[in-house]
């Protein structure tokens, strides 16, 4: 597992340098520091947002300036590098143990696999999280330090540091690789068993008996990878549909699918790679959101 650990350091490590940014912490530490450093900023608000973004590093560039513009409303990005379900609910429980009166909305931006039960083990080792993660807690002590990265309100402190022709080349590397493997996978049918959900459940459950409706948005995909799914079925798209289908016989929430660029206005240039946008695009979609999520987020 920490093998695992090392090799996906190596690689956030160089990811960061690519945005932009020295990161500090050591190849020992598997997520670049992010869960320790967002945690921290947590601990370190005078006062409660308003808006909690969730979310895995595809969130990590909604703005919480632009969001506040959007809404009126504050926030804080608690997106992280490879983010999951059990990230999400540790967030949101740890920013309701330190504001227990506060009443936030939710704003979760997912992938069409929605809500997986793994545990990042940087998560597992971080003290803020134990307490909220049961049996997946670990007591190793962890090596991340606080990597620097994210402003007070847990928003993306650097700059890019691609100019537009080497983000092309990077978009049309990651597309030419994902293509074949979607042409490989076929139409094989797939699914979503509830019983490996539990920690999106549990989010769901947390932010629904403190008033909130939470805001899930299926996070864009860029256009040819997209058409490539839908040649095939896209069986994924169809298993979170029915997934999202039995969550909403038991939980309250609002489902907002942004796969298509279409849809919000978003453009192709503004990709970071091929899965992730750049802070234009996000800023578009967002203001899609913000017109779309029937007034749970707020506005002026």
């Amino acid at each position: 597992m920490r093998r695992l650990a090392f090799v996906l350091a190596v690689l956030l490590l160089a990811a960061g340098t690519a945005w932009g940014a020295h990161n500090p912490n050591p190849p020992s530490c598997s997520d670049g520091g992010d869960r320790l450093t967002k945690l921290t900023l947590v601990e370190q608000l005078r006062h409660a947002p308003s808006i909690l973004v969730l979310g895995s590093s595809r969130a990590r560039v909604a703005n919480p300036g632009t969001i506040r513009q959007l809404t009126g409303r504050s926030a804080f990005n608690a997106g992280v590098r490879g983010g999951g379900a059990a990230d999400e609910y540790v967030f949101a429980r740890v920013l309701g143990e330190k504001f227990p009166h506060a009443r936030p909305a939710y704003l979760i931006f997912t992938d069409v696999g929605i809500a997986g039960d793994g545990v990042n083990p940087e998560l597992a080792d971080e003290p803020l999280a134990r307490r909220f993660l049961g049996k997946d807690a670990s007591s190793r002590k962890t090596t991340c330090v606080p990597n620097g990265f994210y402003t007070p309100e847990g928003g993306i402190a650097y700059s890019a540091g691609l100019d537009a022709q080497q983000r092309a080349a990077r978009v049309a590397q990651g597309v030419a690789e994902a293509l074949p493997k979607i042409d490989a996978r076929g139409s094989t049918p797939v699914s979503i068993n509830p019983a490996t959900t539990t920690y999106f459940q549990r989010l769901l459950a947390f932010a629904n008996k403190h008033g909130a409706t939470p805001v899930i948005v299926l996070n864009p995909i860029y256009p040819t990878v997209l058409a490539e799914h839908l040649k095939y079925g896209f069986p994924e798209q169809k298993a979170a549909d029915t997934y999202l289908a039995w969550l909403h016989k038991r939980y309250r929430f609002v489902v907002l699918n942004c796969e298509d660029i279409r849809t919000w206005g978003g453009t192709k240039s503004d990709f970071f790679n091929y899965d992730h946008l750049d802070r234009t695009n996000m800023s578009r979609m967002l203001g899609y959101i913000v017109a779309q999520e029937r007034g749970i987020l707020g506005r002026r």
